[in-house]
C-alpha cells in the first residue's frame, strides 16, 4: 500500500509557508498553480465519485482565494489557499479511503467464495 507522506508533508510546509507570509505580499501564480495542482491530484484520486462536495469546497475557496488575490486582499487570498489545500487534501484522502474500502470487500468476498470451495472440497473428500 503506498502512502501519502510525501505529498501530504509537502501540503503542509506549504501550507505554512502561505500561512506565514506578510499581510503585503502578495499570492505568487506558484502558490496557485500548487494549489490547482492539488485539486487535480484529488480528482485524480477519485474525489469526482467520492468526494464531490469537498472537490466542490476546494474549488469554491480557490476561486475564492483568486479573487482576493486579484483585488489585493493578500491575507484573505492565503486563507482562502489553505482552505483549498485542505479541502482538496480531504477529498483525495476520502477518494483514497473509499477505494481501499472496496478492495477490501472484495478480497473478503474472494474469501468467503474460496472458504465456499474449501468446505465443498471437504465434503467430496469425505463422501465414500
Amino acid at each position: 500500500m503506498r502512502t501519502a507522506v510525501g505529498p501530504t508533508l509537502m501540503i503542509v510546509i506549504s501550507s505554512i509557508a502561505i500561512g506565514c507570509a506578510s499581510s503585503g505580499t502578495p499570492v505568487t501564480p506558484a502558490q496557485l498553480a500548487e494549489a490547482e495542482a492539488t485539486i487535480r491530484s484529488a480528482e485524480t484520486a477519485g474525489a469526482f465519485e467520492q468526494a464531490p462536495d469537498l472537490l466542490q469546497k476546494a474549488r469554491q475557496a480557490l476561486g475564492a482565494a483568486q479573487q482576493a488575490s486579484g483585488k489585493g486582499d493578500q491575507a484573505t487570498a492565503r486563507e482562502r489557499l489553505l482552505e483549498t489545500m485542505d479541502y482538496a487534501e480531504a477529498a483525495r484522502t476520502r477518494a483514497h479511503a473509499e477505494q481501499r474500502k472496496s478492495e477490501v470487500s472484495t478480497v473478503r468476498q474472494q474469501a468467503d467464495e474460496l472458504e465456499g470451495q474449501v468446505k465443498q472440497l471437504q465434503k467430496q473428500l469425505q463422501a465414500p
